[in-house]
């Protein structure tokens, strides 16, 4: 008997199918469990109380993506219209942009919050640096603070956007 290269290769495989069915190696052919849901990256939780987590759908556009990310850290979801308009006007729905061409130190982030809120949301507890804000979530929870400054303030949240 001479031994092939295919006959080597056979023999190999037939062994390795012959020592997984004796360790009890589950088949391609059996029916296998139900996947346990991962979480992924893209789902964060919510970070106060709100009244449902939103899917985020990553086929969707980046300002429904974001916006979702807003309502599940803590934004009102009847605001979510809103919040996606003023997120695609302020930077087209893009985390890092900076305008440094605005007063007090620019503004930065998906909102692009004035350098005049930088102190406050540092002694908030927000941000440690300006810079923070180009992290989507930070600018986000930075922006509901902010927004709920307003509401507590004026009774309007959307002030400091000049929406009204």
């Amino acid at each position: 008997m001479q031994l092939t290269a295919p006959k080597l290769i056979a023999g190999f495989i037939t062994a390795i199918w012959g020592f997984a069915s004796l360790i009890g190696a589950p088949s391609a052919l059996s029916e296998q469990p139900n996947p346990v849901p991962v979480a992924r990256d893209y789902m964060i939780e919510p970070t106060t109380t709100t009244s449902s987590t939103i899917y985020i759908d990553p086929y969707t556009s980046a300002c429904e993506q974001l916006s979702a990310l807003g309502v599940n850290l803590g934004w009102p979801a009847d605001q979510r219209t809103v919040l996606e308009s003023i997120m695609d006007r302020e930077s087209n729905c893009t985390p890092n942009v900076t305008n440094r061409k605005d007063p007090h130190g620019g503004s930065r982030g998906l909102l692009q919050i004035n350098g005049s809120w930088h102190k406050w949301l540092i002694a908030k507890g927000i941000i440690a640096r300006p810079k923070d804000l180009l992290d989507p979530v930070v600018n986000l929870q930075a922006g509901l603070e902010i927004y709920n400054y307003g509401v507590e303030r004026y009774g309007f949240g959307w002030g400091p956007w000049g929406t009204k």
